[in-house]
């Protein structure tokens, strides 16, 4: 009990701190793109795409490092030195666009692994401490939607102060790290090598990321493009701020209670209902976002991303042998923030030049209906969830 209360202080600060940098930077970058480097609609869904790219290729490696090393905590430790440095390549680039691009990528190139490779290691210390990791989810999500309110505040008058608190705030979650007790890479010298496409002999896992990556598109699209569209709507940077900390505020109630959740109602169920809500949120956004209704419209973000985010996480944690349990939530990573982004950014960056961010938006929301209407049609034609199997390993 005393071990579990010692580490339960720095995981719970770690989570906080990190999420808060996540915050001074993902909510307010694109009014960084549009307000300072004016870049248009298709330059900044290329740039963010371009950023995808290499997150795609980069966090299957990073995978395959940390279950291979001795211990997972030292790759983390690497990631977390390199963003805290290379954040600062971006606003030394300026308006060059490749210049950016390629300073974007080696940012995100160490980045990117940052999140995995943490739920990794503290889903393996939950399991052997008896915490909840949702717990520890929910203090993450606590810190980022006050650092997204005073964010707002703060950047409003000089949004270049996002570089220097970004870089302050991961060097301070490094520090916090350091107390993590070390999780071994399960896969390291003198131990059997499984092959990380053995995770795709699980069909349950095929149709999950299938769904999973049709309905994160959309919430890519988002991510890159709800700050420069909340602007042009003359929304201001503290409201935005104010919006993004209610949407983290709205995903307590789901972190806390996602255990009893999770056994009574099962991974589908939720995620079909998580899949209706995006369609409703995007529909709103696309016709009835004013400066009145985004706090409003943001509550229902409690209800989406963390949805995914949790329910992904814990069903790996759950189904995945231990000698790919990193790989694993890569792969989640890979689906909810790496190829998402790419289609999301890219082609919705391409087609807001056509029919406007709002059009992008209400696209989005029948391509989420759609997606719900088909996942239904799939779990319930099938009996894979209803049987209780994990991914057999396989030697490399």
């Amino acid at each position: 009990m005393k071990r579990t209360k010692s580490i339960l202080i720095p995981i719970s600060l770690y989570y906080a701190i990190r999420f808060m940098s996540y915050s001074a930077f993902g909510a307010f970058i694109g009014i960084y793109y549009s307000d300072v480097l004016k870049f248009d609609g298709a330059q900044i869904g290329l740039l963010e795409s371009l950023g995808g790219i290499i997150i795609l290729f980069a966090q299957p490696l990073w995978g395959i490092v940390s279950d291979r090393s001795k211990y997972k905590n030292t790759v983390l430790y690497i990631c977390l030195i390199a963003a805290s440095a290379t954040i600062w390549f971006l606003p030394l680039s300026g308006d060059r666009f490749i210049l950016l691009a390629l300073a974007l990528g080696t940012f995100n190139f160490f980045q990117c692994a940052i999140n995995p490779i943490s739920d990794a290691i503290t889903l393996e210390l939950s399991t052997s401490n008896k915490f909840k990791f949702s717990h520890i989810r929910t203090i993450g999500s606590l810190g980022f939607a006050l650092m997204a309110y005073f964010a707002g505040r703060i950047f409003e008058n000089n949004i270049m102060y996002m570089f220097p608190v970004f870089s302050i705030l991961m060097f301070s979650s490094l520090l916090l790290a350091l107390f993590y007790p070390p999780v071994e890479g399960h896969q390291s010298k003198g131990k059997q090598k499984v092959n990380i496409l053995v995770l795709f002999k699980d069909k349950r896992l095929i149709i999950i990321f299938s769904y999973a990556l049709i309905i994160s598109t959309a919430f890519g699209f988002f991510n890159s493009f709800h700050s420069l569209y909340s602007k042009s709507l003359g929304i201001s940077t503290g409201i935005i701020g104010l919006g993004v900390s209610i949407g983290s505020f709205s995903q307590f109630p789901f972190m806390m209670f996602f255990d009893r959740l999770y056994k009574r109602f099962g991974i589908i169920n939720i995620l079909m209902f998580s899949g209706l809500i995006q369609s409703i949120r995007w529909f709103l956004f696309a016709f009835a976002l004013s400066e009145v209704t985004l706090p409003f419209i943001w509550t229902l973000h409690g209800f989406t991303f963390i949805v995914f985010y949790l329910c992904m996480a814990q069903f790996v944690s759950d189904n995945v042998v231990k000698e790919l349990k990193a790989s694993g939530q890569m792969m989640n990573a890979i689906i909810l923030s790496g190829l998402s982004r790419i289609i999301g950014s890219s082609v919705g960056g391409f087609a807001t030049t056509y029919i406007g961010i709002s059009g992008v938006f209400f696209v989005n929301s029948i391509i989420c209906l759609v997606a719900v209407i088909t996942f239904f049609i799939i779990t319930k034609s099938t009996n894979l969830f209803n049987e209780s199997q994990s991914t057999e390993p396989e030697a490399a």
